[in-house]
């Protein structure tokens, strides 16, 4: 019974489970050779699209893996 009284205790005082918060997106890409961030805590370039020749278009910028 003690040992019951115990493991019900701990689970109440236990740490709550992690809740993973949505990540600050990054800045878009707005043009060639800007830095950005590839994926969390890897660096990257902004790129031009192949074929893309709207250079105002923000869908025409594309990160980079600097790896």
């Amino acid at each position: 019974m003690r040992a019951l009284a115990v493991a019900v205790a701990l689970s109440l005082l236990a740490c709550p489970p992690s809740q993973k918060s949505d990540p600050k997106p990054s800045e878009a890409c707005a043009r060639v050779g800007q830095s950005c961030e590839f994926s969390p805590g890897k660096l990257g370039t902004c790129v031009a699209k192949d074929g893309c020749t709207d250079t105002t278009n923000p869908a025409c910028f594309v990160c980079q893996s600097q790896h």
